[in-house]
């Protein structure tokens, strides 16, 4: 009966690893090795003798559990370490845990041995598709039932399967009772059981075990790490933040904003305190997680600190330097330290980076509120020289800026250049710079920017296939006498057109030829 539940092939799931009765007895093998098996087996055999490296053998699994089982009854089952935790790799790798069971008893029960990495591997497996509660169950019956003391390979692949497999929160004091029940932890026992608390939010417990981990002499793994600054760094980010919660209790049913305030209160300090430790021991966390800390000590304004963290990855050459760069200056400009965000943009320029839109967006629209409009023009001038194209805000911030100083032809010719650029100006910008013009009597330069503005907004519906729209926009030109340039009345044309409906525009298009006929020679650049 054992032998032939050793080769069923099925495998399914069960809540137990107890030692089945029907085990105690072992019958003769049912059906004889075949021949061709004994050919094969024997060819290895000769082959193996005469090289050093032997030639990989593919049996399959029927044939390979018959043949070890009939290896078994010649040689009692006392096998070598190795050749069991073969099998058991070999049926832990197929998910025949049914067999995987059926393997070790049948040993144990011809008092076969039992190495403890064979049952690492099963327990790693187990964990692997999920079924955390039958590994525990093996590693507690490993030393009742088969008189096989765990060492730190066993351990620490239970805590693997526990700490990182294991979805629910309930066996994380197992993991930490196992644990403590080991005589010298190792990195990866350490490792294991930091992610565990981590994950389930035992984040005292956690520190208090890095602590140890450190007086003990041991380097945590680097995923370990990674692992505890980053949930820090969340925990941290959840301070303040508005979640929403719903309220089932009342007649109707609704959902209210509820600040997270002080629960997380200062969860970023035992982060920071990690980082340098670890670093003093020479490792860094990866580059993701060094941004992550960066960005929420810049969101807690503690720059300082997120600066010390920037000189370390620039000097270190980490491939995180740019992005680094970008976080911290943009909290900086933030929190209006002009000088801090003027020496990390001048020095980042200066060592050949180039920053991206949104760093000179930042430093650009900082001058401007602080009223440094020279500065901020030499930034917008270093951006085009760059090649850095500006967008909205960019123009949107100097042109506000210019307009609160009064400055009419400054604000005007960035307008301009701003339209020229495709980009459309929001309402309060072009006001401004509208009422600008007309202080100052500017009234041909409003009629020009009247002119441009319309005939952008113009195209863009064409482009668009909003030929209504399009249709009351022109008409409205029209009226105005704007005349848009030749390009702008082709497109109008030729969008009424691929729609078929060009009878509805020539009225419009024969009021242009007949009224006022565009400049030939006007080109998009002049506009």
């Amino acid at each position: 009966m054992g032998l032939s539940l050793f080769l069923q092939t099925s495998s399914k799931p069960s809540n137990t690893f107890s030692i089945p009765l029907h085990f105690l007895q072992f019958p003769n093998l049912i059906s004889p090795l075949p021949q061709d098996l004994l050919h094969s087996l024997c060819h290895h055999h000769h082959h193996h003798h005469q090289q050093q490296q032997p030639h990989a053998l593919q049996l399959g699994r029927i044939k390979t559990l018959e043949f070890f089982a009939w290896a078994g009854m010649q040689m009692g089952f006392q096998f070598d370490d190795c050749v069991v935790e073969y099998m058991a790799d070999f049926l832990g790798r197929r998910k025949l845990f049914d067999d995987i069971k059926c393997l070790l008893v049948t040993v144990f029960l011809h008092k076969g041995r039992i190495s403890c990495r064979t049952f690492s591997i099963c327990i790693r497996f187990l964990g692997r598709q999920g079924r955390a509660r039958e590994a525990l169950c093996l590693f507690q019956e490993m030393e009742s039932q088969f008189g096989c003391k765990p060492d730190n390979l066993v351990y620490n692949n239970m805590l693997y399967v526990l700490c990182k497999k294991e979805r629910s929160e309930e066996l994380i004091d197992f993991a930490l009772m196992i644990f403590r029940r080991i005589e010298l932890p190792d990195t990866y026992s350490y490792s294991n059981i930091l992610v565990g608390l981590c994950k389930f939010g035992r984040f005292e417990t956690a520190l208090d075990v890095f602590g140890e981990m450190g007086r003990a002499g041991l380097v945590p793994t680097r995923s370990a790490v990674n692992f505890l600054i980053g949930q820090l760094c969340s925990l941290s980010a959840k301070e303040g933040a508005v979640e929403k919660v719903r309220v089932k209790d009342a007649h109707r049913p609704f959902t209210i904003l509820v600040p997270n305030v002080g629960a997380n209160s200062g969860a970023v300090q035992p982060a920071v305190a990690v980082f340098w430790a670890v670093h003093e021991m020479g490792l860094l966390p990866s580059t993701f997680v060094i941004k992550q800390l960066i960005s929420e000590l810049c969101r807690l304004g503690k720059m300082e600190e997120a600066v010390k963290l920037l000189k370390l990855v620039e000097g270190r050459k980490l491939s995180c330097v740019e992005e680094g760069y970008s976080i911290v200056i943009q909290a900086l400009c933030e929190h209006r330290l002009v000088e801090e965000a003027s020496h990390l943009f001048g020095r980042m320029l200066s060592q050949g980076m180039k920053p991206k839109l949104v760093i000179y967006n930042s430093v650009i629209s900082m001058l401007c509120k602080l009223g440094n409009l020279d500065d901020a023009k030499r930034v917008f001038e270093i951006m085009n020289k760059k090649r850095c194209l500006p967008d909205n805000f960019t123009y949107s911030a100097l042109i506000l800026a210019y307009g609160e100083a009064r400055n009419w032809e400054d604000a005007y010719g960035l307008l301009i250049e701003m339209l020229g650029l495709g980009l459309s100006p929001h309402f309060h910008t072009y006001s401004l710079v509208d009422k600008l013009l007309r202080d100052n009597a500017k009234l041909d330069l409003l009629f020009k920017l009247e002119r441009k503005l319309g005939s952008q907004i113009l195209q863009k519906l064409c482009k668009a296939g909003e030929l209504g729209a399009a249709y009351e926009k022109l008409k409205s030109l029209l009226e105005k006498g704007f005349y848009p340039p030749v390009y702008i009345k082709d497109a109008f044309e030729q969008a009424f057109k691929k729609s078929g409906k060009l009878k509805m525009a020539r009225e419009l298009l024969q009021k242009i030829d007949n009224d006022c006929k565009p400049d030939e020679t006007e080109i998009r650049s002049t506009e």
